[in-house]
């Protein structure tokens, strides 16, 4: 087979964006839309010459594929370029790029001409910069969990929650929607609402990014197998979507967890997720006096007040 490229993203328009960067560069594109499609390909095609991964991919994380193409002598040789849209994944691959192999951390959002040029320095055996240290979402402890205060229940986020658990078939769904300064309103299935809190380090990257954000296994997982959530046994694997208002501003989450097992939530799925969790957005809006201030400092408070992922791993 010619050279090829590895795209491995989940989102088809940024896929496809991405695939015509590769296929201009001379190289046969082959895509994945999860980590466990990605390693099948590579098990049948052998290394590429360049692989494009985002770092949250469905089935098999991103994480993985890098470590699983590293452990293979012959995958040594591909030119590696990751992307995320949550910036402590970033400077965590960052820490980790010389174990992993990654030649360049992007942004998930970063344009086709900057791809291209990162692509071309890499293929020509330039040595990339190594990754910057990013500013992460703050950890200072100025509000306790506590201080937030859960308002009344709201029988139509029960409807979505419930409805995305059928469709989902889902163990457990939690959704948190901010409805005023200080207040959030909880609905779930499948766990204690009361427990919410304990979703602190998930909630932290949803809202600080406004991404999906996708973990199919946390316990193997580099960075979230040391968040609360994850080692007091709530969740194994997640998917994360933000709850968005109609100005596009992030409200909340809705997530899908599996407390025991590894999360097989397909790109399909995580769609559906996304799809579930704009809707919510739109049918609960939020108070009306002075929605864009109200909606910002509850957005500011909740994501001070959860507590931080702290990874405690060591490079696998």
């Amino acid at each position: 087979m010619s050279a090829f490229a590895l795209v491995a993203e989940p989102d088809p328009a940024l896929s496809a964006a991405q695939v015509a960067v590769v296929d201009a560069l001379g190289l046969v594109p082959l895509v994945a839309q999860d980590g466990e499609r990605a390693i099948w390909l590579l098990r049948r095609f052998g290394t590429p010459a360049l692989l494009v991964s985002a770092l949250s991919l469905p089935v098999v994380d991103g994480f993985e594929v890098l470590d699983w193409l590293r452990s293979r002598i012959a995958g040594r040789g591909a030119k590696v370029i990751v992307t995320s849209p949550f910036p402590e994944l970033r400077a965590f691959a960052g820490a980790l790029h010389e174990h992993l192999g990654i030649g360049a951390i992007l942004p998930r959002n970063v344009s086709a001409d900057t791809l291209r040029v990162v692509a071309e320095a890499l293929l020509a055996g330039a040595e990339m910069p190594a990754p910057l240290s990013e500013a992460t979402l703050s950890t200072s402890q100025v509000n306790s969990v506590r201080s937030m205060q859960e308002g009344p229940k709201d029988p139509r986020l029960d409807w979505f929650v419930r409805s995305a658990a059928e469709e989902l078939h889902a163990s457990v769904v939690v959704a948190l929607v901010a409805q005023g300064e200080g207040r959030v309103i909880v609905s779930a299935v499948g766990m204690d609402g009361r427990r919410w809190p304990v979703l602190g380090g998930i909630g932290r990257h949803v809202l600080g990014a406004g991404e999906t954000l996708v973990v199919a296994d946390a316990f193997a997982h580099p960075f979230f197998q040391g968040d609360v959530s994850v080692m007091e046994g709530l969740v194994r694997g997640f998917a994360a979507a933000p709850v968005l208002d109609a100005a596009g501003r992030t409200r909340g989450m809705l997530c899908v967890i599996e407390p025991k097992a590894r999360l097989r939530i397909g790109p399909e799925g995580l769609g559906r997720l996304a799809e579930r969790a704009r809707l919510i957005g739109t049918a609960i809006p939020s108070v009306e006096p002075g929605v864009g201030r109200l909606l910002r400092a509850s957005r500011r408070r909740i994501i001070e007040a959860l507590p931080d992922s702290a990874p405690i791993s060591s490079p696998r």
